[in-house]
């Protein structure tokens, strides 16, 4: 008797979920995706195609059951896409695994996350939510600058500043609250100290986390007052005692916003009364994070643990345990805002064995816009090395060497499709 072909929905299919189509493909299973664009990149390996803003979750309800009414669909899920309120509420339309529709709300509202936590005694920065720009001088004065102004709904730095100067507050607090769908915008305490970024699973409320990363803001003031990650290592130099303290605390969020079993991403700052959590998401990160870097690295394949768990399927712990195989060093491409004229030193960056992936966003007459979000970065290099000295300077002489030349717009009006996809990190 022949067994019934299971079928996989992928909320979202920009570039950097094409992983998760083709390992979805190459585990036997069908493959519906959606996403608004019906020209997305990842559509291309999907079986099935609806067209859906995978930021409503009602429309992706609405087709979905459509769908499965003729084809059931067995599982729902997501990668380098912060849908996870989408996801759940179209997996609990279907009677299919989710994470609590709770969990999903708290993990895209940072206010009402940093209130969970709080109530919970996870570490968090010293955090309010500001109306007003007196109500953001209050901050300032009581907790001193730089402090962090961020909307409370928004993803990959968009709308995220650091002020470092009182007489910037006001036009602050108005840039973030124009990135805010709900209008609201939560200032924090800045912290200073190593920053991570943390990828894990929880399986029946335990959480592994297989990979810390360092990310690196060396160019905070060459792109302020917008706080851009430039790149980074993976895994970050900590101690036993650290990786323990990261761990708990990553297990002791997700358990405060309701998640037992899912993927379970932390942003934390290491602060001398230990790490801090700034956020965490539902979901598995973007940048090629968790489809290629940690696989590559710490042979760890979240994104496969999550096709298996959002089928329903039981998980190995022994599959979520890291183990170290080289560090990677990571470095992003800035050009100037422009016109871009030419490219040179990309395509020579092929000749280097200790490359393990390279990506080039924009080509010749593709706008540049400037850097004030993650979004906007022009491309990236990752590359290997056996120390975590030798894999980030890599990564830095590699970035030296591509030289992507602008011109000024002519003005507004010049203006030319750009080849930046939809990055969710």
């Amino acid at each position: 008797m022949k067994s019934e072909t299971r079928r996989l929905l992928i909320i979202g299919a920009g570039v950097e979920q094409v992983r998760a189509y083709e390992l979805a493909r190459e585990l036997g299973l069908e493959v519906i995706g959606t996403d608004r664009d019906s020209d997305a990149p990842a559509l291309r390996h999907a079986d099935y195609q609806l067209i859906a803003d995978t930021h409503d979750p009602e429309a992706n309800v609405a087709a979905a059951l459509a769908f499965h009414a003729e084809r059931p669909i067995h599982g729902v899920m997501t990668i380098a896409h912060d849908v996870p309120l989408t996801v759940a509420r179209v997996a609990e339309a279907l009677g299919l695994p989710h994470i609590p529709i709770e969990a999903a709300e708290l993990a895209i509202d940072k206010l009402a996350m940093k209130d969970r936590f709080a109530r919970d005694g996870v570490a968090v920065p010293r955090y309010r939510k500001v109306a007003s720009a007196e109500e953001l001088r209050t901050c300032a004065e009581e907790w001193g600058l730089p402090l962090v102004t961020k909307p409370i709904d928004s993803c990959g730095a968009r709308g995220v500043l650091r002020v470092t100067d009182a007489d910037q507050l006001d036009a602050a607090l108005e840039t973030s609250l124009s990135y805010s769908k709900r209008g609201v915008v939560i200032a924090e305490e800045y912290l200073s100290g190593l920053q991570l970024s943390t990828e894990g699973m929880a399986w029946r409320g335990k959480t592994t986390t297989a990979s810390w990363s360092e990310r690196n803001y060396d160019r905070l003031e060459e792109f302020a007052p917008h706080i851009i990650e430039d790149g980074g290592v993976l895994p970050a130099t900590l101690t036993e005692t650290e990786v323990a303290e990261v761990t708990d605390l990553m297990e002791r969020a997700a358990r405060s916003l309701g998640i037992e079993n899912g993927p379970v991403k932390g942003d934390i700052v290491m602060t001398e009364r230990g790490p801090v959590v700034i956020e965490l998401a539902a979901r598995l990160s973007g940048g090629y994070l968790a489809s290629h870097q940690i696989p590559f690295a710490r042979n760890v394949d979240l994104v496969r643990q999550t096709i298996l768990l959002s089928l329903g399927e039981e998980l190995d712990p022994a599959d979520l345990v890291p183990e170290h195989r080289c560090f990677l060093g990571v470095r992003f491409f800035f050009p100037e805002p422009g016109i871009v004229e030419s490219i040179d030193g990309f395509d020579e960056l092929e000749a280097e064995p200790w490359i393990m992936m390279r990506v080039l966003y924009v080509a010749p007459g593709d706008v540049i816009e400037p850097t004030t979000s993650h979004p906007t970065r022009a491309g990236f290099v990752f590359t290997v090395g056996e120390t975590s000295e030798q894999a980030e300077s890599r990564a830095r002489e590699c970035a030296e060497r591509v030289h992507i030349r602008t011109r000024p717009r002519a003005s507004e009006s010049e203006s030319a499709e750009t080849l930046h996809p939809l990055v969710e990190p």
